[in-house]
């Protein structure tokens, strides 16, 4: 191929030479010559970048289809596996609010005028778990349509990040009914001597049975619930790559078009994301005082009256109630959590591009928001009771005698309830953040 050129012209010269001699030789032959030459056209050579340009066009288009059916590929599988698991929370949401309605038992001696009985309505605890699960099915009833849309456009992340928002609020409100109808569970079968409050499950043991297998089912639809938001903090991601190499041989001006766009876009979106990494640690710091607050405060929850006898004192604290113990722990871990945190979420601020350590984040905090709810909503089950007693169980409340013991486990509920608040925000933060633009 090289030599073709040559050849050419070679000949080109040949035939340069000839036709001098014949014009030499015949005038006419140069009129006609001439006329020849009139006629031809100069044909350039073709130019390569418009066709670097479009193939390297058509190879990024292919690219990234391939890369757009891979990823939808992948979020319809998690998509399916959201709308099975929906449907499975929703035949256990249902049957843990069933189980708790239908829980009754009446024992077989009665008298002329009682007649022992134990149904859930006897239990305000039982009542709020019956009308929350219910709530939490409905719920899920209502997401089916936004699953289903999910399957169809896996790429849509609207619908996602709705659900994401969603079930995060009602992972709360079912972490909640669950830990308090424990915590009644617990002390129906263990009784707090402390208080003189009896077991009641000796005599009501098909009635214990029952409220128990509630409260667990009701658990197992929290596991669902953490996994639902895993899943669509997962759908709701977008892995973004280095820019391709292969535009340097396109047109200059595109090159520098696409560069110039996507610099501006970058900056933008580094920026608002930037704003919310600030708002995040902040929130941050925010829950770390009100968590120590909260436990805190429980701890050092302490009342002795004024009056004894040589024999007996009466005095009340946090380790008269293991539910008590059970929140100054599990608010002391959560308070540890968000001090350990605090470097992720520095991390997020230098830089507000990074997917990994937000999504380390928005998982943690999802589990851990259930910790501090159950932590919250058991202790406030308790407390309930040591303010208003209940008269079926003969369980009499503490609160008249006990007056700043109750004022101050009652302030440390509040604060782990705020603290709640403030990780919702937080993982909602985070959702917004991970999202696709």
């Amino acid at each position: 191929l090289d030599h073709l050129p040559l050849v050419s012209h070679h000949k080109y010269k040949t035939f340069q030479y000839t036709n001098n001699k014949l014009l030499s030789l015949n005038p006419n032959c140069k009129r006609e010559l001439m006329a020849k030459e009139s006629t031809t056209i100069d044909i350039g050579e073709p130019s390569t970048v418009t066709k670097s340009s479009s193939h390297v066009a058509v190879d990024e288009k292919k690219k990234g289809f391939v890369a757009a059916a891979a990823g939808g590929g992948y979020k319809r599988g998690l998509t399916i596996f959201d709308f099975l698991l929906r449907l499975a929370a929703i035949g256990i949401t249902i049957g843990a609010s069933s189980v708790m309605f239908t829980a009754e038992e009446t024992l077989p001696f009665f008298t002329q005028f009682l007649q022992f009985q134990a149904g859930y309505d006897d239990f305000p605890t039982f009542q709020f778990f019956v009308i929350s699960i219910a709530i939490v099915a409905s719920y899920l009833v209502l997401s089916l349509p936004f699953s289903i849309v999910s399957i169809v456009r896996p790429l849509a992340v609207v619908p996602r990040l709705i659900l994401l928002i969603s079930d995060t609020v009602v992972l709360t409100l079912t972490t909640a009914a669950a830990a308090a109808a424990a915590a009644i569970v617990y002390l129906a079968h263990n009784g707090n001597a402390n208080t003189n409050w009896l077991p009641i499950c000796q005599q009501f043991g098909d009635f214990c049975q029952a409220t128990s297998t509630a409260v667990v089912a009701a658990s197992i639809s929290v596991v669902f619930f953490v996994l639902l938001i895993r899943m669509a903090k997962e759908s709701t991601t977008i892995e973004v790559g280095e820019p391709s190499t292969m535009t340097k041989s396109t047109s200059h001006v595109v090159v520098d078009e696409k560069k110039k766009k996507g610099f501006v876009v970058a900056t933008a979106g580094g920026g608002y994301k930037r704003g919310l990494a600030i708002f995040d640690f902040l929130l941050r710091l925010a829950a770390i005082v009100t968590t120590i607050t909260a436990s805190s405060v429980m701890y050092t929850a302490e009342e002795t009256l004024p009056f004894f006898t040589q024999f007996l004192q009466f005095q009340a604290g946090y380790d008269d109630f293991a539910t008590f113990q059970f929140f100054v722990i599990a608010i002391a871990m959560v308070a540890s959590y968000l001090v350990l945190s605090l470097p992720f979420s520095i991390v997020t601020i230098i830089r507000p591009l990074a997917a990994a350590p937000r999504l380390i984040l928005l998982v943690s905090d999802t589990v851990v928001v259930t910790l501090t709810t159950s932590a919250a909503a058991a202790a406030a089950a308790i407390v309930y009771l040591a303010h208003n007693g209940n008269p079926n169980t003969n369980w009499l409340p503490i609160c008249q005698q006990f007056g700043d013991f109750c004022q101050a486990v009652s302030s440390a509920v509040v604060a782990a309830s705020i603290a709640v608040v403030f990780f919702i925000v937080l993982i909602v933060i985070s959702a917004i953040v991970l999202k696709r633009h």
